[in-house]
């Protein structure tokens, strides 16, 4: 059996592209920003909180790897509009 704990922050991402990908196809190209921004936000709430056992390099590095799938995902919104 599959365990919650695995495949939930599967689930949560996969819905939060989805949500930024329908944000990005708005006309208001200031509406993309809005998870990228929550990204970076949670990245850093949870290496302060200690809740990722990383050291700095590695939560920087998911960081920008997160923020270069958003903005693939951007643009490709921003073309498909």
């Amino acid at each position: 059996m599959i365990h919650l704990q695995n495949i939930l922050p599967v689930i949560i991402y996969a819905i939060l592209l989805a949500i930024h990908y329908f944000l990005s196809r708005t006309g208001n190209k200031i509406l993309g920003l809005i998870v990228p921004v929550g990204v970076i936000a949670s990245l850093i709430y949870m290496y302060q909180a200690d809740i990722i056992h990383m050291k700095l390099i590695g939560v920087i590095i998911i960081g920008i790897v997160a923020l270069l799938f958003l903005a693939e995902e951007w643009q490709r919104a921003q073309k498909d509009k």
